[in-house]
């Protein structure tokens, strides 16, 4: 059931994320050209700020999450509500202190914008709609966590892609109508209320027991575990933030036209990872309840099998990025929004090590390990920012050199010190396999990406025909590349074992 509830919930993301994704491009193509390169460069650093600002919520949800896996187990509705409750209120106040905070930084926009107030004009009124956008989505987001955690993100999915559509199709028809982005924003503004509003009466009717503990308090031991995990979590999430957001603001410091151009880049990158990641988070309530089962060995081959899964996912779409990203960049925005190899490399380099980190930040989440990670969290921020800055300003490397910089604080933090709180404390089992094989699939991605780059780089044209021959040939290296090394490896054939199997069942059941 675990198994067919994750590809359920993962199917219905997987099919709104692809149709939204292609609307997210179009909007963009849109955008620019409305508006132009200086306006997105305003976007991605507005965008960056309102992530740092994100640290007020401090892994809340995330510990609610994990608190509520064995309540659902037991069908403790007390228990349940109290949760709720305590995250309601817990809501309304990183709203507030979200909108304190703010407010506090209206004063330093040019400077954080990086004078970005003499190119686009009602910077401050851009901001603040930024910021009401984020105050709001705190007031009524909550109750989706109850969704997810019993197994039907689905529904969740649903509602907020739906919205999502409808918020692309309005914001391109303002761009295209009135070239306004005030009016852009705004509509976002009021989408995004809207679907959490849709949610939170959705869940309310869904489980009508919460209106009785709306005032109902915490036990002495879910207030310990909140306690703890919040804490924990606050350090992830400041990890997290910090480093996108000092990123995105320190790129934005080359100047607003490259930030606009990278933006190109991040948003392919950020879109994928959106996808994956919500992918990921509708199985992560599948997993919360695999770590309440009793077996270790069943719970150790579930993980490895996830593991590779993974690999699978981010490996074939580094095999596509490598032959075809460039391509698709100058048949979408022109050739002179094409960055350079280098840079294109260490972008890949960067998404292959973040998505590899999933699995196993979503074990941490569904076993509630937050505690091992602080320090972590600290050191991760420090070595990206300082490494950053000595390879833009002193080595004068641009955004090479930001990127560089993460990929530098990745290595030397996350890389290792996740999967080891994971293997500890979680199964209790060694790392020296974990490893071996990660050597395996980034030796495995690295050689077929390079080859699907060679390959591709060689396919004449710069129009769709083209563009959709490099898709072809690096999709046919990474399939080959995967049956040579992986084809008779064991998590292979259980993977295709189970998709097989799922695909049966729903054949008979027709």
């Amino acid at each position: 059931m675990r198994f067919q509830n994750s590809v359920k919930n993962s199917a219905v993301m997987l099919g709104w994320q692809m149709l939204n994704v292609l609307a997210g491009f179009a909007l963009r193509t849109v955008f620019v050209r409305m508006l132009g390169l200086e306006y997105l460069g305003v976007n991605a650093v507005m965008e960056g700020v309102l992530l740092l600002l994100s640290m007020t919520e401090l892994g809340i949800g995330t510990s609610v999450a994990f608190g509520l896996y064995e309540p659902i187990e037991h069908n403790d509705r007390e228990r349940i509500g109290a949760l709720m409750a305590f995250y309601c209120r817990m809501y309304r106040i990183v709203a507030a202190v979200t909108a304190v905070l703010g407010l506090a930084l209206v004063p330093f926009l040019p400077a954080i914008t990086h004078g970005a107030n003499e190119q686009v004009p009602n910077l401050t009124l851009i901001y603040l709609l930024f910021l009401t956008n984020t105050v709001l989505s705190y007031l009524m987001s909550y109750r989706r966590t109850l969704i997810s955690a019993n197994q039907l993100h689905y529904i969740n999915s649903n509602i907020e892609n739906g919205f999502l559509l409808g918020k692309y199709v309005l914001q391109a028809a303002v761009l295209l109508i009135f070239h306004s982005y005030i009016g852009y924003l705004v509509i976002q503004i009021v989408m995004v209320f809207a679907s959490n509003l849709t949610i939170y009466v959705k869940c309310g009717r869904m489980y009508p027991f919460l209106s009785q503990y709306k005032k109902a308090r915490l036990s002495k031991e879910d207030g310990q575990l909140m306690k703890r995990s919040v804490v924990s979590m606050m350090f992830l999430q400041l990890g997290s933030a910090m480093v996108s957001g000092v990123d995105t603001l320190l790129i934005n410091t080359v100047g607003l036209v490259t930030s606009g151009v990278y933006s190109n880049y991040s948003m392919i990158i950020s879109t994928i990872s959106r996808v994956l990641s919500q992918v990921f988070e509708a199985v992560t309530g599948s997993v919360g309840n695999l770590m309440v089962q009793k077996d270790p060995d069943h719970k150790y081959s579930v993980y490895r099998e996830m593991v590779f899964t993974n690999f699978v996912i981010y490996f074939y779409i580094c095999n596509v990025l490598a032959g075809a990203a460039s391509r698709f960049i100058a048949l979408w925005m022109g050739e002179e929004a094409v960055m350079p190899a280098a840079i294109t490399f260490i972008i890949l380099v960067n998404f292959f090590m973040k998505g590899m980190r999933q699995v196993n930040i979503m074990v941490i989440s569904a076993a509630g390990l937050f505690n091992y990670l602080r320090l972590k969290a600290v050191l991760e921020i420090i070595i990206n920012f300082v490494v950053s800055v000595l390879f833009l300003v002193v080595l004068d490397m641009g955004v090479y050199g930001v990127l560089l910089g993460t990929v530098v604080s990745i290595l030397s933090t996350c890389f290792w010190w996740e999967p080891y709180v994971v293997h500890k404390y979680a199964f209790g089992r060694p790392l020296r396999r974990y490893f071996a094989d990660y050597a395996i699939y980034a030796a495995v991605t690295l050689v077929s990406g390079l080859i699907s780059w060679k390959l591709c780089a060689v396919i004449p044209g710069g129009g769709i025909v083209s563009l959709i021959g490099a898709g072809i040939v690096s999709s046919a290296v990474a399939v080959a590349a995967l049956l040579l090394a992986f084809g008779r490896g064991k998590e292979l054939r259980s993977l295709t074992a189970r998709m097989s199997e799922l695909v049966r069942e729903k054949l008979s059941k027709k």
